[in-house]
């Protein structure tokens, strides 16, 4: 018996010690709060969240719940979807010239544009872009393997351009002004702060004029993209504008005007780098795992024996799913997810008074003690699919859950898979040392600091 623990107390101790920010021991006073949440909202979680699964807090500006119940996230999030909105600064910041976007909507308009949207980034609507995908990816690990031996490099950065240029033949072809956009966008909104939590007659104006500065060249830009695609005339691929731009709800028959298309368009531009964080993560957990990335390495081998992956490969490569999802379990692309009441509700059996705030926090779900075991730790065999059956649905929302599931998620996943079945093929990177790396979040995760890594080329 003490064997076995000893055993079992070397194996953690020889575990790599993965990055996340300080976890305070107790509650966060107000002035605590006030101090980390607007620069790391991560960092203001406490111990007590991952603990219990329902967790209220009271604040000089209001009642705060934190729900991590996988019943309760279905009742906020799926069930009850339409009386819990998206907090005022959330879409206040969206609120383009024609303040048509979905994140800014809510009832019926919104309902309307989501009829239009979800089939425009359906993965159907979206298979015939996998082939250029993957030349793009291609290439991608052609300038890789040009590098000089041991050369640093922001893995970050390097995939930014390969998500940016993929993202942009999505959106609009071969148009070269698309990846601009899509670069202004992929910064937007920089961050929210505390005071974004105020009453609106305390509030500051005009808080998103510094962010929303330099648009208007880029709402030139959609609108000829737009009328290029609305012309008679017009010849070109049924792009992702193209699909906006022509599409009607099939409810009201209406189509959306040409503001509502732009501003469509720049919210799903914001969300375009969102594939970019989870690969960022998915080397450095390889590079600190290298049993995980010998079973990658043999998967990959066997199935695309050195190959392109093609479109049929999507389904064949399990375990790299599998790594992935544990990848977004441990960095969820979207850790904070805010609404406020617009009625009273009971969840969980506890009442939620009007008006109050509601988290529910993929970055608290994703590592609770009382959904996941040992949850802390890197270990892709929890997706494995007979596992599934025993993990509550509700526990892993990494793009979020119900009506408002990130409607770019298709998207993301295409991106996240053939990249890195054609990078991991052919390299391994190895983090440079003495890079302190550390998440941080506001609604998006990102590394507070560069991932460098070095690239080395592998063969099967």
């Amino acid at each position: 018996m003490l064997e076995g623990t000893g055993e079992a107390d070397r194996e953690a101790a020889a575990r790599p010690v993965l990055a996340m920010p300080p976890r305070p021991r107790r509650p966060l006073s107000t002035l605590g709060l006030l101090r980390t949440f607007p620069s790391n909202s991560l960092a203001a979680c406490d111990e007590a969240l991952f603990d219990e699964l329902f967790v209220e807090r009271r604040f000089f500006w209001g009642r705060v719940f934190v729900i991590s119940d996988p019943d309760g996230i279905k009742r906020v999030l799926q069930d009850n979807s339409d009386n819990y909105l998206r907090i005022s600064p959330v879409r206040r910041a969206f609120e383009f010239s024609a303040r048509g976007g979905m994140v800014c909507l809510e009832g019926e308009p919104w309902w309307q544009h989501r009829r239009i949207v979800n089939p425009a980034l359906d993965h159907r609507a979206l298979r015939p872009d996998v082939p250029q995908m993957i030349e793009l990816a291609e290439r991608m690990a052609q300038h890789l393997a040009e590098l000089p031996p041991g050369q640093p490099i922001d893995i970050g950065r390097t995939l930014a351009h390969l998500v940016t240029r993929v993202t942009g033949h999505v959106f609009a072809g071969d148009d070269p002004d698309i990846d601009a956009l899509l670069m202004r966008m992929g910064r937007y909104p920089e961050k929210y702060n505390l005071l974004d939590l105020l009453p609106s007659w305390l509030r500051l104006p005009n808080r998103y004029r510094t962010s929303r500065t330099g648009l208007e060249p880029l709402y030139e830009v959609l609108d000829r993209l737009i009328e290029e695609r609305r012309s008679p005339g017009y010849s070109g691929n049924r792009d992702l504008v193209w699909r906006l731009a022509t599409s009607r709800d099939r409810r009201s028959g209406e189509p959306l005007s040409q503001g509502e298309v732009r501003d469509e368009v720049l919210t799903l531009a914001a969300a375009g780098q969102t594939p970019v964080r989870a690969l960022t993560w998915i080397w450095y957990l390889l590079a600190l795992h290298p049993t995980v990335e010998r079973k990658l390495h043999a998967e990959l081998d066997q199935v695309l024996g050195g190959a392109r992956p093609g479109p049929d490969a999507f389904s064949g490569l399990v375990y790299l799913r599998q790594v992935l999802d544990e990848t977004m379990r441990l960095y969820p692309p979207l850790p904070l997810m805010l609404r406020s009441a617009a009625a009273e509700d009971i969840v969980c059996g506890r009442r939620i008074p009007r008006g109050s705030f509601v988290a529910v926090m993929p970055w608290v779900v994703h590592r609770h003690r009382r959904l996941w075991p040992d949850p802390d730790r890197f270990d892709p065999e929890r997706f494995d699919p007979a596992a599934a059956p025993s993990r509550p649905r509700f526990s892993y929302i990494p793009f979020g859950v119900g009506p408002h599931v990130c409607v770019g998620a298709s998207l993301g996943m295409f991106e996240m898979v053939f990249a890195i079945a054609t990078l991991a093929q052919r390299f391994r990177f190895r983090l440079v040392p003495g890079h302190p790396i550390e998440p941080t979040a506001w609604t998006t995760l990102r590394s507070a600091r560069d991932i460098r890594v070095t690239v080395e080329p592998r063969t099967a």
